[in-house]
């Protein structure tokens, strides 16, 4: 105690202050309780009813404990599991463990969720492009994942069946639809043009109710459309005819006309020629 007041008396040139020898005591009653667990050590009495450790080694107890933390944390990497362990794994197993963490970080982040969706809904589309121009390759490799494992497959299947029961069945629901459409155009085609005739408004010029009918006829045999949706989906082959080709829509007089080399709707109004181009 003596000689903590005289280095304390050293190094600040004043007494100590009273944070400082409620420190000082402390440090007297740990160090004198750890003297007087030792005296009972060597004594042998091991039925004291008060056994204490010793200051010092308190720290280095707190301390080797915090250190093995850290090697355990040193043998675990980013991903949270054992480097032994990490290393032992096949790389698929790996790469699921990656996707796994990276699926877990971008719910959390609203701009990695986008961005996902958005790449995912391209890569959608460039499947079905592909399938479309070639479907046998996608199908060859359907049947080799389906043969492979034909059991755990069909259980596949059938979970999943049975997670989404109610969009399985509209699935087959319109595949059921799409085959009875393409069977009656085959069988019946004068039927089928005569309903779609119907559909198609009358009042449109004959070379627009021509496109309109011969592009339902070919979704009718592409399985793209019902025939009990006929009558209610030819407003949307019209809406899309009228888009493609510029017809009976809203536009500026500013806005160039199509084919006339940039002459606006303005100029065919001014000139007195410009409806006979």
């Amino acid at each position: 105690m003596a000689n903590l007041l005289s280095i304390i008396r050293e190094r600040t040139g004043d007494a100590p202050s009273l944070g400082q020898k409620r420190w000082l005591d402390s440090v007297e009653k740990a160090h004198r309780l750890g003297h007087e667990t030792a005296q009972h050590k060597d004594a042998g009495e091991d039925s004291c009813p008060y056994s204490k450790t010793p200051h010092r080694e308190c720290w280095l107890q707190a301390f080797r404990h915090a250190r093995g933390r850290e090697d355990a944390a040193d043998n675990i990497n980013r991903f949270g599991v054992p480097v032994c362990e990490w290393i032992a794994m096949a790389e698929s197993d790996r790469q699921r463990i990656r996707l796994r963490g990276w699926y877990r970080r971008m719910k959390t982040n609203p701009l990695l969720l986008a961005r996902h969706k958005a790449r995912e809904a391209k890569v959608r589309v460039r499947i079905r492009e592909r399938w479309r121009e070639n479907p046998e390759p996608f199908r060859a490799k359907m049947r080799e994942i389906y043969w492979a494992d034909v059991e755990t497959t069909r259980a596949k299947g059938r979970e999943k069946y049975r997670r989404n029961r109610d969009k399985e069945r509209a699935r087959k629901h319109r595949s059921a639809m799409a085959k009875k459409a393409k069977r009656e155009i085959n069988r019946s085609p004068d039927q089928i043009f005569t309903l779609i005739d119907k559909a198609v408004p009358r009042a449109l010029p004959g070379f627009a109710r021509d496109e309109i009918v011969s592009s339902m006829c070919l979704a009718v045999l592409e399985g793209k459309l019902f025939i009990e949706n006929i009558g209610q989906e030819a407003r949307k082959y019209l809406t899309a005819y009228n888009r493609e080709f510029d017809n009976f829509k809203t536009a500026s007089l500013d806005a160039p006309v199509n084919g006339h080399d940039g002459t606006t709707f303005l100029d065919l109004l001014a000139d007195e020629t410009g409806g006979d181009r």
